[in-house]
């Protein structure tokens, strides 16, 4: 028998069993980040978007708000990776610098990058614009913001954050994804159906009386409305909608409204009310309702319901599918669309413009200028089972969304346009030999289409099989791909990516076995430090000028740092602090600090300007750096006052990749800074005035005393090229990497910074070092501000003190 004590003791074990018990529970539920979950897990909201009464529609002044508001509707999904935010907002269009500041807001509550947050408009015509580049052109020129006071837009931004903050603690696990697929009718029909001798002679539009223009044929058009819902056992959760036509029934009416495909939607909600419902407008820039619509009020509700029916058929049709973690997938492709010189005219005629007109130039101007810049535009595909949903800009014609499904027969394929409204029309390549309406006023070239669908194919290839994450794969011998599995394979993995940097660069030389001599030419002393001017030959004949500098009062071996100057004739002298230029004395403010610091002057600046590339024994000015900085970190392990184990390497912009590239092969340095050094090459675009100059995009990196094989034996092809810069810094891993990425550095692509950090962090998270990884994006231009220096260093002093 168990006596009475012993009863006790077991009742109150199994209570505090219980009780850790309901804790585990509940931390799984409530305080856990849903990223940390297995599975894929979704979460919805859904915000207000109508303006105040007095505020400033597109086109016309708001003075009443209809029954049904405008929303802005989305979800955040989880998986693999970071999380994938997709929004849809009842406005006619979020373009230019509006883009990027709505996917960074909600790239951060949601907590992800903005690569993985696309934001799209349904497009009806009584909402209202938002674009923060044309208003600040406008400001600038002194004309009223109107419709592009960005007041609202701002508020609506922070309203999403907060909506999105609040969904994720009410996560919900996605089982199943539900597939179909059904065609509307009497709804959608093209505008551009009414030709003479291949010439556009009127544009149909979303509503006419001419009875001519509705008897003639429906013309081409997507008929189809393509449903994916997420689901939880029986339970729907959300479902996404996708239909392309102008969703116009009549406008100009001063009041808000979402128009028929927003009455459809909401019939859907009330018929499937424990989802939410979520619409994407198609690739209808050449698609509205004009043959079906005369204008008349009555017509608005037999759209809807038109449009509500097919949605429901859809509905019906529905398959579903189990799904994985696995299952889910996201990609980006950099757009630098063509564009037309002439649209630059828009800023010397704006100041004669009426409000009307303003609203549909000044996006497109505001487009040009950044695309002249060398901003391009991403376009997303959401891999989810069987399903590919391609996210696009602009008001694209619908043959690239009928080509893209050609595209990939074996799945199932939706598109959502209407998401960068800066492009405005893209119409296809014949489309612009046929002029019209559409092909008048956009911004871009025939070459769009080839440029688009090479896009398109890329994205829906990468997508279309389940294949592992390319930084953490290896080729054998024979050219087969295998996944990393363990750090024995990642070390094969980063000896393909040295051996790949080698076929652009150059083989690094062997180093020599001797001592290198030093010598010293000159001392300046300071407080806290000496600095040396010294030069020693790195191989015969190869002389590297540098200082040196060596902090006073050290009795202990001192951490060392090797520091990169950016580019300049001045050399080591700019990071030295005496130059004009300014937040680079990164050399002196570590010195400052206690470290022994070594800065070289790179090949043709500072004491090596007269450098000749033609006749060394290099194939590339950065191999020829690369050597130069080995050998400085050789000089470095030389010094007897030197802690030979902590030593790293910092750099702006030159000195921002030039760091990547050494410590790449040389494993003695131990901890890595890079400012404004680098981005992925498909999304490096100096802007076009550097680009003519250099006779591509990629032709600065073809430069003499950089890498010339990119000119000579790739062509200036990013897709040949045979490694990218998210390589290097995973090569880099698990040492402490920090790149200082400012968000409107025109050298280097904030865009393509986040992504190759999605794609870096995975292998440091595979190599259990995710914290060694630190990535800021100040709000600057290229530069190396002061408060992010310090950062910087407080980084450095982690590792190396």
């Amino acid at each position: 028998m168990i006596n009475n004590k012993r009863l006790k003791v077991m009742r109150m074990q199994f209570v505090f069993l219980l009780l850790c018990i309901a804790g585990s529970t509940f931390s799984k539920t409530s305080n856990v980040d849903p990223r940390e979950k297995r599975g894929i897990r979704i979460a919805t909201f859904d915000v207000d978007a109508t303006p105040p009464i007095g505020s400033r529609l597109t086109y016309d002044p708001m003075i009443n708000s209809g029954e049904q508001t405008l929303r802005a509707k989305g979800i955040v999904l989880f998986g693999e990776g970071d999380p994938i935010v997709l929004c849809s907002v009842d406005w006619i269009g979020i373009a230019n610098e509006s883009q990027d500041a709505f996917k960074e807001a909600m790239a951060e509550a949601a907590g992800t990058i903005p690569n993985r947050v696309v934001v799209h408009t349904v497009h009806q015509h009584d909402a209202p614009i938002c674009d923060f580049t044309a208003e600040k052109i406008l400001k600038e020129n002194n004309i009223p913001a109107g419709c592009f006071d960005g007041t609202f837009a701002r508020e609506l931004i922070q309203r999403l954050q907060s909506s999105i903050r609040l969904s994720l603690k009410d996560v919900k696990e996605v089982t199943e994804i539900g597939i179909g697929s059904a065609e509307i009718h009497q709804v959608a029909s093209n505008r551009r159906v009414y030709k003479k001798e291949g010439r556009i002679v009127t544009m149909r539009g979303s509503s006419s009386k001419d009875s001519l223009l509705r008897s003639m044929p429906e013309g081409l058009i997507d008929p189809d409305v393509s449903l994916v819902s997420f689901w939880n056992e029986n339970t729907p959760l959300a479902v996404l909608s996708f239909y392309a036509t102008h969703p116009q029934s009549y406008y100009l009416t001063k009041t808000t409204n979402p128009d028929f495909p927003g009455i459809a939607r909401f019939l859907r909600q009330l018929a499937v009310p424990d989802a939410l419902h979520v619409h994407f407008n198609g690739a209808g820039g050449n698609v509205a309702a004009g043959k079906y619509n005369d204008g008349s009020h009555e017509t608005r509700f037999i759209l809807a319901k038109r449009m509500a029916d097919g949605m429901e058929r859809a509905w019906n049709n529905t398959q579903k599918f189990s799904i994985q973690s696995e299952d889910l997938g996201w990609d980006t492709e950099n757009l630098l669309l063509p564009y037309r010189d002439k649209i630059k005219e828009i800023e010397t005629t704006m100041n004669q413009m009426d409000s009307r007109l303003l609203a549909n130039n000044m996006g497109r101007l505001g487009w040009y200028k950044r695309r002249v810049a060398g901003k391009g535009i991403e376009i997303a595909c959401l891999r989810i089972h069987n399903a590919r949903l391609l996210f696009m800009p602009g008001e694209l014609f619908v043959e690239y969304q009928l080509a893209a499904k050609k595209m990939a027969p074996d799945h199932f394929v939706a598109m959502a346009a209407y998401g960068d409204y800066g492009p405005f029309y893209i119409g296809t390549e014949a489309a612009y030999a046929e002029g019209g309406y559409e092909i008048e006023s956009s911004p871009v070239t025939a070459e769009s289409e080839k440029l688009i669908l090479t896009k398109i194919k890329r994205l829906l290839d990468r997508n279309r099989a389940n294949r592992p994450r390319e930084l953490l794969t290896y080729k054998d011998r024979s050219g087969q791909i295998f996944p990393v599995t363990n750090k024995k394979e990642w070390e094969k993995k980063r000896e393909e990516v040295l051996n790949n940097m080698q076929l652009v660069m150059g083989k690094v030389p062997p180093r020599q076995k001797k001592k290198l001599h030093v010598v010293y030419t000159d001392s300046a002393v300071y407080e806290k430090y000496v600095r040396y001017s010294i030069n020693f030959e790195a191989a015969p004949s190869e002389k590297v000028f540098a200082y040196l500098y060596r902090p006073k009062n050290k009795s202990m071996l001192s951490p060392a740092m090797l520091a990169l100057h950016g580019t300049g004739i001045e050399g080591k002298k700019i990071i030295d602090g005496v130059t004009s230029i300014k937040n680079r004395a990164y050399a002196k403010e570590l010195a400052e600090r206690g470290y022994v610091v070594i800065s070289p002057d790179y090949p043709s600046m500072g004491e090596l300007e007269n450098y000749d590339f033609a006749n060394d024994r290099y194939d590339s000015g950065t191999m020829k750096g690369i050597f130069n900085h080995i050998s400085c970190v050789d000089i470095l392990q030389s010094l007897p006052y030197v802690d030979k184990k902590r030593i790293g390497v910092i750099g702006h912009s030159l000195g921002g990749h030039n760091a990547l590239f050494v410590a790449a092969f040389d494993p003695r340095i131990k901890v890595i800074v890079s400012s404004c050094g680098w981005t992925l090459m498909d999304y490096y675009h100096p802007g076009e005035q550097v680009t003519a100059g250099y006779g591509g995009r990629l032709g600065p990196w073809a430069q003499e005393r950089y890498m010339p094989f990119i000119r000579d034996k790739y062509n200036l092809d990013v897709e040949k090229i045979p490694f990218d810069f998210d390589e290097i810094i995973a090569s880099l891993a698990p040492r402490p990497f920090y790149s200082n990425s400012p968000v409107s550095d025109l050298n280097f692509s904030i865009e393509g910074v986040r992504k190759g950090i999605s794609h870096v962090r995975e292998v440091y998270r595979f190599l259990d070092s995710e914290d060694h990884l630190k990535i800021v994006y100040p709000q600057a231009s290229h530069d190396f501000p002061s408060d992010i220096r310090e950062d910087a260093y407080r980084f450095i002093d982690k590792y190396l003190k």
